[in-house]
């Protein structure tokens, strides 16, 4: 250990930060900061005084943050999809041309995990957090994890959550216990919304589904396995959260349209009232079995893959929001941004969304984790940038933090692997100030990125060029990367020491009793277990 350590301070990790720096960082993030520290410092006194000069001029900056659900790299038309897919996006893909089109933005390799990187600037691993949570599923966000919209919250703003939750279902993992003033959301994936309905919905709608297994859910399932489904949830802080609806197909189907509706009048309420406000929307759409009928014979639309109909719903959705922040003049004060949580899960195929790169949802290969992301915030973001840094979902709980001045609020306590974007925002392509990545599946370590190349650790090993070689096709196994072996040995033992110096949560959860069994008998289940 303390061979490790001595190496470690050598090479110029884990050395203490100061200043503004107050939360502890990853070993490598540290190494960043010495390396560009009188750069960063210039940088920064002249983003603090843009800052400043907003803040005077309209107030603190509103925040709309959209994630959505499996749309890959190549979905959008902006990405080299579009209607050549048969999923057109006019809306999605002039919110790129119009600010900041990510090229090499990176997620969680499952929908619950990327919310917890988001939610908390952490990676999923260090909150205890990893697996995709269903019904019944006994752990969630613990209250000890402090989410952006807890920092938001005791700034001053009004925090709204809608849509997919997908963090548990405990009374203290839910929105309103993690942050939100309000919230209006549904507690899983897509996949229990039709499970106790008939698969003849499928038969009378034409809707062709490649696996209905996935539907053959017996009617008296809650009562068989002792699991409630719950509904679409609403909840404001300090009540009780109720259940407003069950799940349903023919509800699904219109859902988007209707959390985009309670959106647009959160948004206008607040601007009327001139308070700074954070809108989370999760949106639920691109999740496996929704077919809007009033979208899915559109020209251009892929009638036979119903992830198509939703992504071109929710592309209209996205453009109702954007028309909401000009009609009322906010636009220039609000950072609206939209990303995508993982790659597509090709299970349900051809209703699924797609990517050009190998891999899918799950898994770790850049079709996995490398997603479409836009930012936009006019006369701050140049418009037709598409910069090719790296930035991680994490770094948007950082960012979002400076840009609303809340930043010394962040927890100092625990490792916060989210990297300040800002001035990637304010300055563009060559500003980032990340170099590396870190890429979980579920609990183990399954690649690491450092500038251009990855290195895959498992199921699969080998290095790839990701310039040369985006979708990850031609591993190098001979000599011509070995001179990467030592970077990446470093990069990996830093992370691990900063593990050590500061110990993820445990993965634990309580198991309800089992009727006829003593809680004694009952074992724990292990997150590794699926």
């Amino acid at each position: 250990m303390r061979k490790v350590l001595s190496t470690l301070l050598g090479l110029g990790f884990l050395v203490p930060m100061h200043g503004s720096m107050a939360y502890e960082r990853d070993a490598a993030q540290v190494a960043l900061q010495l390396r560009n520290a009188a750069a960063w410092q210039q940088e920064d006194e002249l983003i603090d005084r843009q800052l400043a000069a907003l803040r005077e001029e309209s107030g603190p900056p509103n925040i709309v943050f959209v994630l959505s659900d499996d749309v890959g790299w190549g979905e959008m038309g902006s990405y080299g999809g579009g209607k050549l897919r048969g999923v057109p996006t006019p809306n999605l893909d002039e919110l790129a041309a119009d600010g900041m089109r990510f090229l090499r933005h990176y997620s969680q390799p499952y929908c619950t995990p990327s919310r917890v990187a988001l939610m908390t600037g952490r990676l999923p691993i260090r909150t205890g957090l990893t697996p995709v949570l269903f019904p019944g599923r006994q752990m969630g966000l613990v209250a000890e994890e402090v989410t952006v919209a807890e920092l938001l919250s005791a700034a001053g703003y009004k925090t709204a959550m809608y849509g997919k939750w997908h963090m548990g279902e405990n009374l203290e993992n839910q929105p309103t216990n993690q942050g939100f003033d309000y919230a209006f959301y549904t507690m899983y994936n897509g996949g229990p919304w039709p499970w106790l309905e008939s698969a003849e919905y499928f038969i009378q709608n034409e809707i062709g589904i490649a696996a209905p297994h996935e539907i053959d859910v017996p009617t008296d399932y809650e009562e068989r396995y002792g699991i409630p489904i719950h509904g679409i949830m609403e909840s404001r802080k300090g009540e009780q959260p109720r259940e407003v609806a069950d799940l349903s197909l023919e509800r699904y189907n219109r859902h988007d349209n209707e959390l985009t509706d309670k959106i647009l009048d959160f948004i206008e309420e607040q601007s009327a009232a001139d308070q700074p406000f954070f809108v989370y929307f999760a949106t639920n759409a691109q999740q496996i079995f929704a077919c809007p009928p009033e979208v899915r014979f559109d020209k251009y639309v892929d009638s036979g893959n119903c992830q198509a109909a939703q992504l071109v719903q929710h592309d209209k959705n996205v453009g109702r929001i954007r028309d909401k922040l000009e009609t009322l003049g906010i636009e220039r004060n609000t950072l609206f941004v939209w990303a995508s949580d993982n790659g597509p899960g090709y299970l349900l195929f051809p209703s699924v969304g797609f990517s050009y790169l190998r891999g899918k949802k799950g898994e770790v290969t850049e079709g996995g984790v490398r997603t479409p992301a836009i930012a936009w915030w006019p006369g701050t973001i140049e418009p037709g940038t598409d910069p090719m840094d790296l930035v991680h979902l994490t770094d948007w709980y950082t960012t979002i933090a400076r840009i609303t001045g809340v930043q010394g609020d962040i927890p100092g306590d625990r490792v916060i692997d989210g990297v300040d974007q800002t001035s990637l925002l304010f300055n563009g392509e060559g500003y980032s100030r990340r170099d590396y990545l870190f890429h979980y599946q579920d609990r183990v370590l399954g690649a690491v990125q450092l500038g251009d190349f990855k290195r895959h650790l498992a199921p699969e090993t080998g290095i790839y060029n990701i310039i040369r070689d985006p979708a990850e096709r031609f591993s190098e196994h001979n000599g011509r990367y070995l001179w990467t072996w030592e970077p990446f040995r470093i990069l990996i033992d830093g992370h691990l020491e900063m593990m050590r110096r500061f110990p993820n949560r445990p993965a634990d959860e309580t198991i309800p009793p089992v009727p006829g069994m003593h809680p004694d008998q009952v074992s724990r289940v292990g997150d590794g277990n699926r």
